[in-house]
């Protein structure tokens, strides 16, 4: 009887030791994979909060009436990076309209820019709102 006692614990702690080495290789292989995707998801999403919100500062800060190259070349950096960061190609396309239509308005003369300063600045804040519902989807 104690024989079989013996055999039967043996059998358990076999099958206990089987099972903790598979909890810790899906531990291990599972799981690991999950908080990565999870680390990822949230990595990208601040990189985009980052992003977008120093493009959309830039876009609603710009004086149009005025323009600097500086203004441009910073709202042109902040672009690639945002650009970089999105998988939208229609947001991208928005994107590069706005910065079209802002070095236009920078090569336009005084008679026209009026109009163009209206239409520039309805893009950028078109553009920043597009970004916002970008970022929510996250």
């Amino acid at each position: 009887m104690f024989n079989i006692s013996l055999a039967l614990v043996g059998q358990v702690a076999r099958t206990a030791a089987f099972g903790a080495i598979a909890t810790k290789v899906v531990d291990t292989f599972i799981l690991s994979k999950v908080n990565n995707k999870i680390d990822q998801k949230r990595w990208i999403r601040q990189a985009k909060l980052e992003a977008f919100a120093k493009l959309s500062q830039e876009i609603l800060s710009i004086d149009l009436k005025n323009l600097k190259d500086e203004n441009i070349r910073n709202i042109k950096e902040y672009s690639a990076k945002t650009i970089l960061l999105l998988e939208d190609r229609i947001l991208i396309k928005r994107i590069e309209d706005y910065l079209n239509n802002l070095i236009n308005l920078d090569k336009t003369t005084h008679d026209t820019s009026k109009n163009m300063v209206c239409i520039v600045d309805k893009k950028g804040i078109d553009l920043v709102m597009c970004l916002n519902k970008n970022l929510k989807k996250v």
